[in-house]
Parts: structure tokens; C-alpha cells; sequence
């Protein structure tokens, strides 16, 4: 028996008022209530009550909060596993491989014309453009107004993810930091710190792409 679009409509809200209120973690739960009802549904059952036995069958507590850790936790396995191996991958392609060193040779370049105090602000300025990235990618997913999701919070997590974890290192390069790392490591942290910073944001992007590409996918098989 097909259910009615006002049918699933209410599974739907009984899945967010029982804990689950990111709609792309909701979809699966739906998926598999709707697939149960519709096979145990009879003309003269009651329609709550089947659909509140598909919710146990589920595994349903009173809630399905624990259900939404899982899923989320479910989430970011996936996309932190990408994250990893972008990064990773990142160094076997020749092309990139090339590049990098081309970059990092003018950046190499660059701390030897600058002076330290210099080169320590060019080094912030390049630290911090993927949080510029991270801005505009945040307004035009506010305005495609993708509502609650799961895979677009990690999406963005993992696109701003090196620069929330380094920021601490690159404060410590400050001489009012309260852990100041001595100037005379300065370049060698920054040697390591910026490259490693941007090749992980590179990663990170392709996660955002993947998941953005995902959450796209979601909305338009709903609409269909």
C-alpha cells in the first residue's frame, strides 16, 4: 500500500520531534519507515500504530537521539576518510607534486628577501585565505538554503579544519603570545606549517564539493 504525501509528512515530523532534526539524517529513517508501513499496513489498522511499530523496530527509545549520534558519527568517518586520503593522494600525482615544490621554492623565496617580521605577516595573510574561502562557500550554501544537514556541516567542517586546529601554532609566533615559539624557529615552522596548512584545505575543498554535490543529489530526489 503507497502511502500519501501528508502519510510520510507526518513520519517525517515524528522522526525530528523524536531527536533526529537534520532532515539528511532524517531521509534514511524515512526511508525504512515508510518501506515497513507500507508493507504491514492493512486497510483497517490503524496507520499510527504501524508506523510507531516500524519506529521500534528501528530502534526506537522514547527518542532517536542515539540514532542521530550514530548517524552523524557515521558521517564523519566517510568524510574524514576522504579528507585523509585527498591529503595523501594529494603527493602521488606528478602534476601536483611539481607544484608544490614550484610553490614552495617561491615561498622559500620570499622568506629570504623579507625580513623575519615580514615574512611571519605574509605567512598569516597565506594561513588565513582559506578562511576567506570558508566565508563566501558558508553564504552561498546560507543561500541555496539547504536548512539542517548533516553533510553540509561537515562539508565545511573539513574545508576550515587545518586552520581552526593551526591557529594556536601561529598565534605562538606572536611575541605577546603567551607560549612564544622562539624567532629563530620561526621559518622552520612555517616551512612545515603553511604547506602542510594548504594541501590539507585543498582536501578539504574536495570534501565540501563532495558533500555539497551529496546534500544537491538528496534535495533533488525529494523533489522528484
Amino acid at each position: 500500500m503507497e502511502l500519501t504525501k501528508e502519510q510520510i509528512k507526518y513520519i517525517d515530523n515524528q522522526i525530528a520531534n523524536y531527536g533526529v532534526q537534520y532532515w539528511d539524517v532524517r531521509i534514511e529513517l524515512i526511508d525504512h519507515t515508510v518501506s515497513y508501513v507500507e508493507v504491514n499496513l492493512k486497510k483497517q489498522e490503524d496507520f499510527k500504530k504501524v508506523v510507531h511499530k516500524a519506529f521500534v523496530n528501528l530502534g526506537w527509545k522514547g527518542t532517536f537521539a542515539h540514532l542521530n549520534k550514530q548517524g552523524w558519527k557515521n558521517t564523519n568517518i566517510f568524510y574524514r576518510k576522504i579528507y585523509m586520503n585527498g591529503f595523501l593522494d594529494f603527493f602521488t600525482k606528478i602534476k601536483n607534486l611539481l607544484l608544490f615544490v614550484i610553490l614552495f621554492l617561491i615561498y622559500y623565496s620570499i622568506s629570504e628577501v623579507l625580513s623575519l617580521k615580514y615574512f611571519v605577516v605574509f605567512s598569516y595573510i597565506l594561513f588565513f585565505i582559506p578562511g576567506l574561502l570558508f566565508f563566501w562557500k558558508s553564504f552561498v550554501v546560507w543561500r541555496k538554503k539547504y536548512g539542517k544537514s548533516v553533510h553540509k556541516q561537515y562539508g565545511l567542517h573539513y574545508l576550515i579544519c587545518t586552520l581552526l586546529l593551526f591557529q594556536i601554532i601561529m598565534i605562538s609566533l606572536g611575541e605577546s603570545s603567551l607560549f612564544s615559539i622562539p624567532e629563530e624557529y620561526h621559518k622552520l615552522v612555517l616551512f612545515i606549517l603553511i604547506p602542510v596548512h594548504l594541501v590539507f584545505t585543498y582536501s578539504g575543498y574536495q570534501v565540501y564539493k563532495i558533500a555539497i554535490k551529496k546534500v544537491e543529489n538528496m534535495k533533488n530526489k525529494i523533489l522528484s
